[in-house]
Protein backbone atom coordinates (compact mmCIF):
# COMPACT_ATOMS: atom_id res chain seq x y z
CA UNK A 1 0.00 0.00 0.00
CA UNK A 2 1.26 3.25 -1.15
CA UNK A 3 0.66 6.59 0.92
CA UNK A 4 -2.54 7.25 -0.76
CA UNK A 5 -3.75 3.71 0.11
CA UNK A 6 -2.58 3.89 3.76
CA UNK A 7 -4.54 7.44 4.23
CA UNK A 8 -7.56 6.50 3.35
CA UNK A 9 -7.02 2.87 5.46
CA UNK A 10 -6.67 4.70 8.53
CA UNK A 11 -9.45 7.03 7.28
CA UNK A 12 -11.96 4.62 7.06
CA UNK A 13 -10.34 2.39 10.20
CA UNK A 14 -11.60 5.06 12.84
CA UNK A 15 -14.80 5.04 12.20
CA UNK A 16 -15.41 0.96 11.58
CA UNK A 17 -13.96 0.86 15.12
CA UNK A 18 -16.55 3.67 16.19
CA UNK A 19 -19.10 2.09 15.00
CA UNK A 20 -18.13 -1.03 16.03
CA UNK A 21 -18.11 0.10 19.69
CA UNK A 22 -21.56 1.82 19.32
CA UNK A 23 -22.91 -0.73 17.65
CA UNK A 24 -21.86 -3.49 20.06
CA UNK A 25 -22.89 -1.28 22.90
CA UNK A 26 -26.89 -0.89 22.09
CA UNK A 27 -26.98 -5.13 20.82
CA UNK A 28 -25.18 -5.89 23.67
CA UNK A 29 -27.00 -4.07 26.19
CA UNK A 30 -30.21 -5.60 25.06
CA UNK A 31 -29.49 -8.77 24.81
CA UNK A 32 -28.03 -8.75 28.61
CA UNK A 33 -31.25 -7.90 30.27
CA UNK A 34 -32.77 -11.14 29.94
CA UNK A 35 -29.14 -12.55 31.46
CA UNK A 36 -29.51 -9.55 34.17
CA UNK A 37 -32.80 -10.83 35.24
CA UNK A 38 -32.05 -14.82 35.55
CA UNK A 39 -28.97 -13.05 37.60
CA UNK A 40 -31.57 -11.45 40.28
CA UNK A 41 -34.20 -14.21 40.34
CA UNK A 42 -31.00 -16.60 41.03
CA UNK A 43 -29.70 -14.25 43.63
CA UNK A 44 -26.33 -14.42 42.10
CA UNK A 45 -23.48 -11.42 42.24
CA UNK A 46 -22.37 -8.83 40.15
CA UNK A 47 -19.60 -11.56 39.22
CA UNK A 48 -21.48 -13.56 37.62
CA UNK A 49 -23.32 -11.07 35.42
CA UNK A 50 -20.07 -9.96 33.80
CA UNK A 51 -19.42 -13.79 33.48
CA UNK A 52 -22.21 -14.31 31.20
CA UNK A 53 -21.71 -10.36 29.48
CA UNK A 54 -18.42 -11.65 28.47
CA UNK A 55 -19.73 -14.68 26.58
CA UNK A 56 -22.53 -13.14 24.99
CA UNK A 57 -20.22 -10.87 23.40
CA UNK A 58 -18.87 -12.91 20.13
CA UNK A 59 -22.60 -13.61 19.62
CA UNK A 60 -22.59 -10.09 19.37
CA UNK A 61 -19.98 -8.69 17.49
CA UNK A 62 -20.49 -11.60 14.79
CA UNK A 63 -23.80 -9.50 13.86
CA UNK A 64 -22.22 -6.24 14.69
CA UNK A 65 -18.91 -6.10 12.60
CA UNK A 66 -20.86 -6.45 8.81
CA UNK A 67 -22.91 -3.19 9.95
CA UNK A 68 -19.96 -1.37 10.98
CA UNK A 69 -17.77 -2.26 8.08
CA UNK A 70 -20.30 -1.41 5.83
CA UNK A 71 -21.64 1.79 7.82
CA UNK A 72 -17.91 3.47 8.05
CA UNK A 73 -17.59 2.96 4.23
CA UNK A 74 -20.50 4.99 3.83
CA UNK A 75 -19.41 7.74 6.07
CA UNK A 76 -15.85 8.21 5.19
CA UNK A 77 -16.65 8.00 1.33
CA UNK A 78 -19.51 10.22 2.10
CA UNK A 79 -17.30 12.68 4.27
CA UNK A 80 -14.47 12.67 1.24
CA UNK A 81 -16.62 13.78 -0.93
CA UNK A 82 -17.83 16.66 1.65
CA UNK A 83 -14.44 17.57 2.34
CA UNK A 84 -13.81 17.69 -1.84
CA UNK A 85 -10.70 14.76 -1.06
CA UNK A 86 -12.14 12.48 -3.34
CA UNK A 87 -12.97 14.95 -5.97
CA UNK A 88 -9.44 15.78 -6.02
CA UNK A 89 -8.12 11.85 -5.69
CA UNK A 90 -10.28 10.97 -9.08
CA UNK A 91 -9.15 14.32 -10.60
CA UNK A 92 -5.57 13.43 -10.67
CA UNK A 93 -6.66 10.52 -12.99
CA UNK A 94 -7.50 7.64 -10.23
CA UNK A 95 -10.22 5.39 -11.21
CA UNK A 96 -12.25 3.90 -8.39
CA UNK A 97 -11.30 0.70 -9.08
CA UNK A 98 -7.66 1.83 -7.98
CA UNK A 99 -9.32 4.08 -5.40
CA UNK A 100 -10.88 0.88 -3.59
CA UNK A 101 -7.68 -0.59 -2.03
CA UNK A 102 -8.11 0.59 1.17
CA UNK A 103 -11.60 -0.84 1.11
CA UNK A 104 -10.63 -3.94 0.39
CA UNK A 105 -8.07 -4.04 3.24
CA UNK A 106 -10.65 -2.78 5.70
CA UNK A 107 -12.81 -5.41 4.29
CA UNK A 108 -10.47 -8.23 4.39
CA UNK A 109 -9.72 -7.11 7.81
CA UNK A 110 -13.63 -7.61 8.78
CA UNK A 111 -13.44 -11.06 7.62
CA UNK A 112 -11.06 -12.32 9.34
CA UNK A 113 -12.31 -10.90 12.39
CA UNK A 114 -16.31 -12.45 11.93
CA UNK A 115 -13.78 -15.91 10.89
CA UNK A 116 -12.24 -16.56 14.08
CA UNK A 117 -15.66 -14.79 15.90
CA UNK A 118 -17.78 -17.86 14.46
CA UNK A 119 -15.51 -20.85 13.75
CA UNK A 120 -13.15 -20.93 17.05
CA UNK A 121 -15.07 -18.48 19.76
CA UNK A 122 -18.68 -18.59 19.26
CA UNK A 123 -19.34 -22.28 20.19
CA UNK A 124 -16.88 -22.55 23.00
CA UNK A 125 -18.76 -19.24 24.54
CA UNK A 126 -22.36 -20.29 23.56
CA UNK A 127 -21.94 -23.50 25.26
CA UNK A 128 -20.11 -22.05 28.43
CA UNK A 129 -22.99 -19.71 28.31
CA UNK A 130 -25.64 -22.02 28.51
CA UNK A 131 -24.19 -24.44 30.63
CA UNK A 132 -23.21 -21.67 33.10
CA UNK A 133 -27.14 -20.11 33.02
CA UNK A 134 -28.08 -23.99 33.84
CA UNK A 135 -25.46 -24.09 36.59
CA UNK A 136 -26.86 -20.56 38.01
CA UNK A 137 -30.79 -22.28 37.62
CA UNK A 138 -29.78 -25.55 39.11
CA UNK A 139 -27.94 -23.49 42.21
CA UNK A 140 -30.90 -24.02 44.87
CA UNK A 141 -29.04 -22.48 47.81
CA UNK A 142 -28.37 -19.39 46.24
CA UNK A 143 -32.11 -19.46 44.85
CA UNK A 144 -33.81 -20.74 48.93
CA UNK A 145 -31.57 -17.89 50.08
CA UNK A 146 -33.29 -14.83 50.19
CA UNK A 147 -33.84 -12.57 52.90
CA UNK A 148 -37.13 -11.36 54.30
CA UNK A 149 -39.39 -12.44 51.05
CA UNK A 150 -41.77 -15.48 50.76
CA UNK A 151 -40.49 -18.20 48.30
CA UNK A 152 -42.84 -20.75 46.35
CA UNK A 153 -40.11 -23.23 45.16
CA UNK A 154 -43.11 -25.79 43.82
CA UNK A 155 -46.56 -25.72 44.44
CA UNK A 156 -47.50 -25.85 48.00
CA UNK A 157 -44.30 -25.09 49.70
CA UNK A 158 -43.61 -21.65 51.09
CA UNK A 159 -40.60 -20.35 52.91
CA UNK A 160 -39.73 -17.55 54.75
CA UNK A 161 -35.55 -16.65 55.92
CA UNK A 162 -35.16 -13.55 58.40
CA UNK A 163 -31.15 -13.42 57.53
CA UNK A 164 -28.93 -15.59 55.85
CA UNK A 165 -25.20 -15.82 54.73
CA UNK A 166 -23.71 -17.24 51.47
CA UNK A 167 -22.32 -20.35 53.10
CA UNK A 168 -26.38 -21.58 53.45
CA UNK A 169 -26.26 -19.97 57.48
CA UNK A 170 -29.75 -19.51 58.68
CA UNK A 171 -31.39 -17.26 61.29
CA UNK A 172 -35.23 -17.76 61.62
CA UNK A 173 -36.97 -19.81 59.41
CA UNK A 174 -40.51 -20.16 58.64
CA UNK A 175 -41.58 -23.36 56.13
CA UNK A 176 -45.18 -24.28 55.43
CA UNK A 177 -45.80 -27.56 53.25
CA UNK A 178 -48.98 -27.65 51.88
CA UNK A 179 -48.81 -30.61 49.44
CA UNK A 180 -50.92 -33.33 51.26
CA UNK A 181 -53.57 -31.24 52.19
CA UNK A 182 -55.67 -33.35 54.25
CA UNK A 183 -51.90 -33.04 56.85
CA UNK A 184 -50.63 -29.60 56.19
CA UNK A 185 -46.86 -29.00 58.00
CA UNK A 186 -45.46 -26.19 59.15
CA UNK A 187 -41.86 -25.79 60.10
CA UNK A 188 -40.31 -22.74 62.75
CA UNK A 189 -37.10 -23.08 63.66
CA UNK A 190 -34.51 -20.25 65.71
CA UNK A 191 -31.68 -21.71 62.95
CA UNK A 192 -31.06 -23.88 59.43
CA UNK A 193 -28.39 -24.84 57.80
CA UNK A 194 -29.03 -25.23 54.17
CA UNK A 195 -26.44 -27.61 52.68
CA UNK A 196 -26.04 -28.69 48.84
CA UNK A 197 -24.56 -31.92 47.83
CA UNK A 198 -24.57 -32.62 44.09
CA UNK A 199 -28.21 -33.32 43.45
CA UNK A 200 -29.18 -33.37 47.00
CA UNK A 201 -30.27 -30.58 49.38
CA UNK A 202 -30.90 -30.52 52.71
CA UNK A 203 -32.43 -28.37 55.36
CA UNK A 204 -31.00 -28.92 58.70
CA UNK A 205 -33.73 -27.33 61.45
CA UNK A 206 -32.19 -26.24 64.90
CA UNK A 207 -34.54 -25.47 67.95
CA UNK A 208 -37.75 -25.60 66.49
CA UNK A 209 -41.12 -26.62 66.35
CA UNK A 210 -43.47 -28.68 63.73
CA UNK A 211 -47.08 -28.43 63.94
CA UNK A 212 -49.32 -30.73 61.79
CA UNK A 213 -52.61 -30.42 61.53
CA UNK A 214 -54.98 -32.75 60.31
CA UNK A 215 -58.39 -31.71 58.17
CA UNK A 216 -60.23 -35.53 59.10
CA UNK A 217 -59.63 -35.46 62.69
CA UNK A 218 -59.77 -31.80 63.32
CA UNK A 219 -56.53 -31.62 65.69
CA UNK A 220 -53.04 -30.02 65.63
CA UNK A 221 -50.04 -32.06 66.94
CA UNK A 222 -46.63 -29.63 67.87
CA UNK A 223 -43.16 -31.47 68.53
CA UNK A 224 -40.68 -29.48 69.65
CA UNK A 225 -36.99 -30.85 68.43
CA UNK A 226 -33.35 -30.00 68.71
CA UNK A 227 -32.67 -31.09 65.27
CA UNK A 228 -34.67 -31.76 62.17
CA UNK A 229 -33.88 -32.48 58.36
CA UNK A 230 -36.14 -31.64 55.78
CA UNK A 231 -34.80 -32.88 52.32
CA UNK A 232 -35.49 -30.27 49.56
CA UNK A 233 -34.45 -32.47 46.82
CA UNK A 234 -38.18 -34.07 46.04
CA UNK A 235 -39.24 -30.54 46.24
CA UNK A 236 -37.05 -29.30 43.83
CA UNK A 237 -37.14 -31.60 41.07
CA UNK A 238 -34.31 -33.31 39.55
CA UNK A 239 -31.75 -31.55 37.25
CA UNK A 240 -32.47 -31.17 33.55
CA UNK A 241 -30.29 -32.48 30.94
CA UNK A 242 -29.51 -29.39 28.61
CA UNK A 243 -29.88 -30.01 24.68
CA UNK A 244 -27.19 -28.45 22.58
CA UNK A 245 -28.37 -26.07 20.17
CA UNK A 246 -26.47 -26.05 16.68
CA UNK A 247 -24.52 -22.34 17.70
CA UNK A 248 -22.98 -24.44 19.79
CA UNK A 249 -21.51 -27.18 17.41
CA UNK A 250 -18.35 -26.36 15.72
CA UNK A 251 -18.89 -25.81 11.24
CA UNK A 252 -16.50 -29.76 10.92
CA UNK A 253 -19.12 -30.80 13.05
CA UNK A 254 -22.50 -28.97 11.85
CA UNK A 255 -21.40 -30.12 8.48
CA UNK A 256 -21.36 -34.16 9.29
CA UNK A 257 -25.10 -33.73 11.12
CA UNK A 258 -25.35 -37.52 11.31
CA UNK A 259 -22.26 -37.61 13.47
CA UNK A 260 -24.58 -34.86 16.19
CA UNK A 261 -27.44 -37.00 15.96
CA UNK A 262 -25.83 -40.42 16.53
CA UNK A 263 -24.52 -38.66 19.39
CA UNK A 264 -28.20 -37.33 20.95
CA UNK A 265 -28.40 -34.23 18.80
CA UNK A 266 -32.37 -33.86 18.53
CA UNK A 267 -32.27 -31.54 16.00
CA UNK A 268 -32.92 -32.46 11.87
CA UNK A 269 -29.50 -32.54 9.82
CA UNK A 270 -30.81 -30.03 7.99
CA UNK A 271 -30.73 -27.78 10.56
CA UNK A 272 -27.33 -28.30 11.30
CA UNK A 273 -26.37 -27.76 7.72
CA UNK A 274 -28.32 -24.63 7.47
CA UNK A 275 -26.51 -23.36 10.59
CA UNK A 276 -22.76 -24.25 8.78
CA UNK A 277 -23.23 -22.57 5.58
CA UNK A 278 -24.76 -19.46 7.28
CA UNK A 279 -21.48 -19.42 9.50
CA UNK A 280 -20.00 -19.53 6.19
CA UNK A 281 -21.38 -16.89 4.80
CA UNK A 282 -21.10 -14.19 7.46
CA UNK A 283 -17.45 -13.55 6.83
CA UNK A 284 -18.15 -13.55 3.11
CA UNK A 285 -20.81 -10.87 4.18
CA UNK A 286 -18.54 -8.63 5.80
CA UNK A 287 -16.12 -8.42 2.84
CA UNK A 288 -18.60 -7.86 0.63
CA UNK A 289 -20.69 -5.04 2.18
CA UNK A 290 -18.12 -2.30 1.98
CA UNK A 291 -17.25 -2.95 -0.99
CA UNK A 292 -20.98 -2.46 -2.22
CA UNK A 293 -21.47 0.47 -0.27
CA UNK A 294 -18.15 2.17 -2.08
CA UNK A 295 -19.09 1.08 -5.70
CA UNK A 296 -22.18 2.51 -4.90
CA UNK A 297 -21.40 5.92 -3.47
CA UNK A 298 -18.05 5.92 -6.24
CA UNK A 299 -20.03 5.72 -8.99
CA UNK A 300 -22.77 8.34 -7.98
CA UNK A 301 -23.03 12.03 -9.45
CA UNK A 302 -21.18 14.36 -7.29
CA UNK A 303 -23.42 17.06 -5.94
CA UNK A 304 -22.67 19.77 -3.70
CA UNK A 305 -25.80 19.01 -1.34
CA UNK A 306 -24.19 15.55 -0.87
CA UNK A 307 -25.21 11.95 -1.37
CA UNK A 308 -28.13 11.93 0.95
CA UNK A 309 -30.10 9.78 -1.11
CA UNK A 310 -27.68 7.41 -2.48
CA UNK A 311 -26.50 6.68 0.84
CA UNK A 312 -29.96 6.04 2.40
CA UNK A 313 -30.69 3.55 -0.79
CA UNK A 314 -27.55 1.90 -0.42
CA UNK A 315 -28.00 1.80 3.61
CA UNK A 316 -31.38 0.28 2.97
CA UNK A 317 -30.07 -2.50 0.75
CA UNK A 318 -27.57 -3.03 3.08
CA UNK A 319 -30.11 -4.19 5.98
CA UNK A 320 -32.08 -5.79 3.77
CA UNK A 321 -29.21 -8.42 2.27
CA UNK A 322 -28.01 -8.33 5.69
CA UNK A 323 -31.51 -9.63 7.08
CA UNK A 324 -32.67 -11.87 3.86
CA UNK A 325 -28.78 -13.92 5.24
CA UNK A 326 -30.58 -14.94 7.99
CA UNK A 327 -33.88 -15.32 6.57
CA UNK A 328 -32.28 -17.66 4.14
CA UNK A 329 -31.36 -19.92 6.52
CA UNK A 330 -34.31 -20.77 7.82
CA UNK A 331 -35.63 -21.80 4.24
CA UNK A 332 -32.31 -24.34 3.23
CA UNK A 333 -33.15 -25.53 6.80
CA UNK A 334 -35.79 -26.80 5.29
CA UNK A 335 -34.71 -26.67 1.84
CA UNK A 336 -31.09 -28.77 2.22
CA UNK A 337 -30.10 -29.20 -1.32
CA UNK A 338 -30.53 -25.29 -1.86
CA UNK A 339 -27.39 -24.58 0.69
CA UNK A 340 -25.75 -22.47 -2.01
CA UNK A 341 -28.19 -19.79 -1.35
CA UNK A 342 -26.94 -19.04 1.78
CA UNK A 343 -23.98 -17.07 0.17
CA UNK A 344 -26.33 -15.52 -2.47
CA UNK A 345 -26.55 -11.72 -0.63
CA UNK A 346 -22.82 -11.43 -0.29
CA UNK A 347 -22.26 -12.92 -4.04
CA UNK A 348 -25.04 -10.60 -4.87
CA UNK A 349 -23.02 -7.42 -3.47
CA UNK A 350 -19.54 -8.32 -4.61
CA UNK A 351 -20.96 -8.95 -8.46
CA UNK A 352 -23.47 -5.67 -8.53
CA UNK A 353 -20.30 -3.78 -7.09
CA UNK A 354 -18.21 -5.25 -9.66
CA UNK A 355 -20.47 -4.53 -12.35
CA UNK A 356 -21.33 -0.91 -11.40
CA UNK A 357 -17.33 -0.14 -11.26
CA UNK A 358 -16.52 -1.45 -14.59
CA UNK A 359 -19.57 0.20 -16.17
CA UNK A 360 -18.06 3.16 -14.63
CA UNK A 361 -14.68 2.68 -15.93
CA UNK A 362 -15.72 1.93 -19.33
CA UNK A 363 -17.92 5.02 -19.54
CA UNK A 364 -14.96 6.81 -18.51
CA UNK A 365 -12.74 5.65 -21.05
CA UNK A 366 -14.57 6.29 -23.88
CA UNK A 367 -15.36 9.89 -22.52
CA UNK A 368 -11.43 10.46 -22.61
CA UNK A 369 -10.95 9.12 -25.91
CA UNK A 370 -10.23 11.29 -28.88
CA UNK A 371 -13.29 12.19 -31.00
CA UNK A 372 -12.62 11.28 -34.90
CA UNK A 373 -13.03 13.80 -37.66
Amino acid sequence: MNRLDRYLFVTQLGPFGFFALALTGIIWLAQTLPLMEIIIDNGQSGFIFLEFATLILPNVLIVVLPFAVFASTLFTINRLFGESEMVVILSSGLSPTRVIRATVAVGVLAMLGIAVLVVVLQPRSTTRLADRIVKVRQNFVGTLLREKQFIHPTSGVTIYIKESSKAGEIEGLFLNDQRDPINPVTYSAKQALLLQDEDELRLVMIQGVMQRYSMIEKNLNIIEFDQFIFDLSGILGEAQVREPRPLEYFISELLNPDQIIVGGGTYSASTYLAEAHAKLAFPLLGFALPIFAFAMLMTASYKRTGLGIRIAVTGASGIVIVGSTLIIKTWVSANPGMYLLSYAPALFCLFLALLVLTKSRVKRTLYQLPARV
